[in-house]
């Protein structure tokens, strides 16, 4: 079976950045901390045989893709590293549905509803959630202001 995964806020936590008043300014992509509850389920796959891919809407870089592959190959030391991966691709910012379909993906974890919303039937679809406490909003926070910020950084 051909399994892929989201690396941001599917395998590796982000953190959300609020200004002062607890609106939300920008994402820190820096941190370390897995997802451990979706990692646990890529290493059982990987124990299980399958063929496991990394796909990433990121935009590819050199030094993207190798903070990506040290972090992963941290990660992955007790399965055999990033040689345990099939692979790791970047779609550089466009939808993961050809990828994956070009993949033969069979089953997709991703945070993102857009991401699965767009993948056709024949890929199962697990929606992973950012358990990083950054991510819930403030008491005070309303939800028109999140909806203003998706659709800001949706339309830029």
């Amino acid at each position: 079976m051909v399994i892929t995964f989201d690396f941001d806020d599917t395998l590796k936590l982000t953190k959300l950045l609020r200004d002062e008043d607890g609106d939300i300014a920008g994402i820190d992509y820096t941190g370390d901390e897995p997802n451990v509850l979706i990692l646990n389920k890529l290493k059982k796959a990987l124990d299980a045989g399958h063929a496991v891919h990394i796909v990433t809407s990121r935009l590819w870089s050199e030094a993207s893709e190798e903070g990506m592959k040290k972090w992963l190959a941290s990660q992955l030391a007790d399965h055999g590293g990033l040689a345990a991966l099939a692979g790791i691709h970047f779609t550089d910012g466009k939808l993961k549905r050809d990828k994956l379909l070009s993949l033969g993906s069979q089953l997709h974890f991703d945070d993102s509803p857009e991401e699965l919303l767009a993948l056709p039937k024949s890929i199962r679809k697990v929606q992973v959630r950012n358990l990083d406490p950054s991510w819930d909003p403030p008491a005070p926070m309303a939800e028109a202001a999140v909806r203003r910020w998706v659709r800001s950084i949706l339309s830029s």
